[in-house]
């Protein structure tokens, strides 16, 4: 494979990484109470995930694919290590989460 062609291949994985994660942010909720005291860290990891997710969009409108999706990497594991574990509620989603039943 070419140069050409694996960049092309890589934009390509990339979008379709970023409709994957819409897709997953539009469905997780917070699962913990408000009086829990994961609740902070549930409110400061959703920060952090769109941050990273917001950066991913941000290095791809500047035509640099490898840190988008290395940001995405990063955002969406954070995203589905906090669903696996409970933190954030999927929905029971099996397509967009690696849930634990």
């Amino acid at each position: 494979m070419d140069h050409n062609n694996i960049e092309t291949d890589l934009k390509q994985r990339v979008k379709r990484y970023i409709e994957v994660e819409n897709a997953a942010l539009a469905k997780i909720t917070i699962a913990v109470p408000d009086n829990s005291m994961l609740k902070e860290f549930a409110d400061s990891a959703m920060t952090m995930i769109l941050s990273y997710f917001s950066d991913a969009k941000h290095f791809m409108e500047n035509n640099d694919p490898i840190n988008a999706f290395a940001a995405l990497n990063y955002s969406y594991g954070w995203i589905d290590s906090l669903v696996r574990l409970g933190v954030l509620d999927g929905h029971d989603d099996h397509s967009l989460f690696t849930l634990y039943r």
